[in-house]
């Protein structure tokens, strides 16, 4: 039976070798043959037109005059070598490509789709993958997040290894798997990678059994986090899986948030998409964060996509043009969170033309300066085309520098201000960081209700000593990070940092 190994280094050693051996085996012929100049080939002027139906039958006669003419022994048996090795060059070639015509069953995978990283992802977990002799390492920079342990030398930094460039074989549940990774240059410079999975049978339920099982592999390593993608072109990928954060550890207006998150939840409710679909309304949903800086905006959306179990995807405008946006919108899933941060200092333009009203017509004008155009980026929000399903949350710290068109009615179903921390958002910060105690310290229910009840007395003393609507929630949690294992101490300081922050302003 051709066992893996075999098979790998039958295939390997033929490419290999033939291609290396056989140039020098020319050269070598001839230098032993330089006087043989008067033997003419036995094939001639027919070559080009059989070498289309014979791939390589030029090469192989072209060794047939040294062969009958050489006057060394040495030249001969380089000739024969020669032919031999290329002749055997084309049967493996024959059989190979026989083998992945009938009898293997094959899958391709984009690099920039989520599939890839549920392969990945399962594929680097095996044995196979840890013995590969060609592989990628990676600094695993998540490990030390997701160990227990402290922060050692043997655990900072690790490395992380996935197989690269080549063909490798694994059994898996009793068959055999054939896994190739490559790369190939596309225009620009830029490389593409190409990753592909093969089985040897006609049964292509094992394939996706085994893609089935790299799902549910992937699934779990994901589990209680929101995974965020950006855009490499005009296609999506995964660029990172942050921890799911509460939206109790989001410290903004409760109100506020309650009526958010109840919003939300109702819009992504089955009997809310039927009531849509039966009205012939457009399900979609807008919103738009506002405030100063350091309000919680970001923070805010990326809980709410953790709340709901939603992905994230983040549009940086600034990089794309108006084909780019059109393409990766088209590409949104149905359910998911597109978060546009900063929709103010993107550099999306108005047409010259365009004074009109933008949302008519405004997909036929493009942009000059191969930015965003207004009306573009109005056309995917709620155009024909647009996908449904999807919650777009827009954030800015000025919406006085936003066109009205862009958030009227329709395109921003909810506007949301968010202000400078006020008493109750004071007492909250203050608390958040000083009165949850650690499961890990041992401590009594009797003794944490105690510390409780004496941290929201020190809270309301903290909130008492910061004027309210002066500074943001994210320069509040500076000063409390900075004596996080002291709250006398933050209230001890509080009045020279207010100084400080006054003056840097």
């Amino acid at each position: 039976m051709l066992t893996p190994k075999l098979y790998s280094i039958a295939l390997l050693s033929i490419q290999y070798i033939t291609s290396h051996l056989i140039q020098a085996m020319f050269n070598m012929a001839s230098l032993n043959n330089v006087n043989s100049a008067h033997v003419q080939p036995l094939i001639s002027g027919n070559i080009p037109l059989l070498n289309l139906f014979f791939p390589g039958l030029a090469s192989a006669t072209s060794i047939l005059p040294l062969l009958t003419g050489a006057s060394s022994i040495y030249g001969r048996l380089f000739c024969i070598c020669a032919l031999l090795l290329l002749v055997g060059k084309y049967v493996s070639e024959t059989i190979v490509g026989i083998l992945e015509t009938y009898f293997i069953t094959k899958v391709e995978i984009p690099h920039n789709d989520v599939a890839y990283d549920m392969l990945m992802s399962w594929v680097s977990s095996r044995p196979f993958a840890k013995k590969a002799r060609t592989s990628l390492v990676t600094v695993d920079l998540k490990s030390s997040t997701r160990s227990n342990s402290s922060d050692s030398d043997a655990n900072k930094k690790s490395l992380h290894f996935s197989p690269c460039n080549g063909y490798f074989y694994f059994r898996h549940k009793g068959n055999l798997f054939a896994f190739k990774r490559s790369r190939s240059q596309v225009e620009f410079g830029h490389t593409r990678e190409e990753v592909c999975v093969s089985y040897f049978g006609w049964n292509a339920t094992v394939l996706r059994e085994l893609l089935d099982e790299c799902r549910q592999y992937y699934l779990k390593q994901v589990k209680n986090k929101t995974c965020v993608f950006d855009h490499e072109g005009n296609r999506w990928k995964n660029s990172k899986a942050r921890n799911k954060r509460d939206v109790s550890t989001v410290i903004v207006n409760e109100k506020v948030k309650e009526m958010l998150l109840g919003d939300v939840a109702e819009f992504l409710d089955p009997e809310t998409r039927e009531w849509y679909t039966a009205r012939g309304l457009p399900y979609q949903r807008g919103y738009l964060l506002y405030g100063p800086p350091g309000t919680g905006k970001s923070s805010l959306g990326l809980s709410i996509a953790g709340h709901f179990d939603l992905d994230v995807y983040v549009l940086t405008m600034s990089s794309l043009n108006d084909e780019s946006l059109k393409a990766l919108f088209a590409e949104l899933p149905q359910r998911c969170i597109v978060l546009l941060e900063d929709i103010d200092a993107v550099a999306v333009h108005r047409s010259q033309e365009d004074n009109a009203d933008p949302s008519q017509n405004g997909s036929t004008r493009k942009s000059t300066d191969g930015k965003v155009t207004l009306s573009t980026l109005l056309n995917v929000l709620d155009g024909v085309g647009s996908p449904e399903g999807r919650v777009v949350i827009m954030t800015t710290n000025y919406i006085q520098r936003l066109d009205p068109a862009l958030i009227r009615p329709g395109r921003v179903d909810i506007k949301v201000e968010l202000q400078l921390a006020d008493k109750s958002m004071l007492s909250h910060l203050f608390f958040f960081v000083f009165g949850r105690q650690s499961p890990s310290s041992g401590a009594s229910a009797e003794k944490q209700v105690s510390k409780d009840e004496e941290m929201l007395k020190l809270a309301e003393e903290f909130a008492a000593k910061v004027p309210k609507g002066q500074f943001s929630p994210a320069e509040i949690m500076s000063l409390l990070l900075v004596h996080r294992l002291s709250p006398l101490q933050a209230i001890a300081d509080v009045d020279a940092w207010m100084r400080k922050i006054g003056e840097e302003r």
